[in-house]
């Protein structure tokens, strides 16, 4: 993604962002539920607010599920696009895009969201979404 920075009055100077394109998975094995509240046995809820819309920016104040104690260890975050030549990934870490305070899901900081499933089989076998934080 591109941004224009205005280092003078000219405003042409384009700059890469720092972040990428990534993509968030759930580990295997997770039992996950789609739900408007918590659901008692599932290691992850989603709320069923995030699956109705294709895209969208979530805000830090956004609920985006709940989680029990296993916190954010069901997820893995995976480089999408990567601006590297070295063809080495990052390690990433679920706590660099997510919080689970007191149990909820949310957004470190605005993020947008690209789903690329809607169904728990999908979500297991491609993941859930692509996502890259937004200024």
């Amino acid at each position: 993604m591109l941004t224009l920075v205005n280092n003078t009055d000219a405003n042409d100077d384009l700059v890469p962002e720092a972040h990428g394109l990534y993509r968030l998975y759930l580990k295997p094995n997770t039992q996950m539920a789609i739900e408007t509240k918590p659901v008692f046995g599932a290691n992850i809820t989603l709320h069923s607010n995030v699956l109705k819309h294709n895209n969208f920016v979530a805000s830090p104040d956004n609920i985006l599920g709940w989680l029990d104690h296993g916190g954010l260890s069901y997820f893995d975050v995976k480089v999408e696009t990567s601006n590297s030549e070295s063809g080495e990934a990052p390690v990433l870490l679920p706590s660099q895009f997510l919080k689970a305070e007191g149990g909820i899901l949310r957004v470190t900081s605005p993020t947008r969201i690209y789903l690329i499933s809607k169904t728990p089989i999908d979500i297991n076998k491609r993941g859930l979404c692509l996502f890259t934080p937004v200024a």
